[in-house]
């Protein structure tokens, strides 16, 4: 869901109160986890009652089933508008990747040397043991669509020739799929989001395509390939 940084494929937003609910609910989970915040941390930062938040999701355990759903549909949309569409270098896939990531870092540690829990699939895989099915489902999803969408990609950049004709393509889905889906943890291994880019840059260098550069525009597969070719 993340509808703060933007939701990907909804069509219609939540009322204004049960909006702000979630948003405020989306933020405090991820940051503290699900025994971290109560329906009383939410109201009081919004400036509503705790009977509205129950008016609204009945209680915690339905409000974190649509927090996770949301969390999964969103992405879901996110790893398909970067690794589907069609017509887009795999170099340039990553970059869109690794910024997207650096999107979510930045909200939720905007100061130098935090090291706070940004991913809400890392909240997730911290909570399984609270959460059990409800979040092994998400995880399960969101790792089948990386699968799935790495697999596409890969194989599209395959053929045009971005990468060689002989890779092993099962081995770099499978090593770009674990690489993405382990960010979160090493910000707060190094206390920043550096230690992501230069593992990125290094995968890339590794399958052979370019590293992630930060702020580029996108480029579709044949802008990709004449700025390889003529640099």
């Amino acid at each position: 869901m993340l509808l703060s940084i933007g939701t990907m494929g909804e069509s219609t937003a939540p009322p204004p109160t049960r909006r702000r609910i979630l948003q405020e609910a989306e933020t405090l989970y991820v940051l503290r986890g699900h025994d971290g915040f109560s329906f009383g941390d939410i109201a009081s930062t919004i400036g509503i009652t705790r009977a509205n938040i129950h008016h609204h999701f009945g209680n915690k355990q339905r409000l974190m089933e649509e927090l996770v759903e949301g969390f999964v549909t969103d992405a879901e949309a996110r790893i398909a508008h970067h690794w589907t569409r069609p017509g887009y270098s795999l170099a340039n896939r990553l970059t869109e990747q690794r910024d997207d990531l650096r999107r979510f870092y930045d909200r939720f540690n905007p100061n130098p040397g935090d090291r706070h829990v940004w991913s809400p699939l890392s909240r997730l895989r911290l909570d399984l043991p609270v959460l059990g099915e409800l979040a092994a489902r998400a995880l399960e999803r969101v790792s089948r669509t990386y699968e799935a969408s790495l697999d596409s990609a890969v194989r599209e950049a395959v053929v045009s020739g971005e990468l060689a004709a002989d890779l092993a393509i099962a081995d770099a889905v499978r090593v770009l799929r674990v690489t993405l889906l382990s960010c979160g943890p090493l910000t707060q291994d190094r206390g920043g989001f550096e230690e992501v880019d230069q593992l990125l840059a290094a995968l890339a260098r590794l399958i052979g395509i370019e590293p992630p550069e930060a702020g580029q525009p996108g480029l579709t597969r044949d802008r990709a390939r004449r700025k390889l070719t003529y640099r």
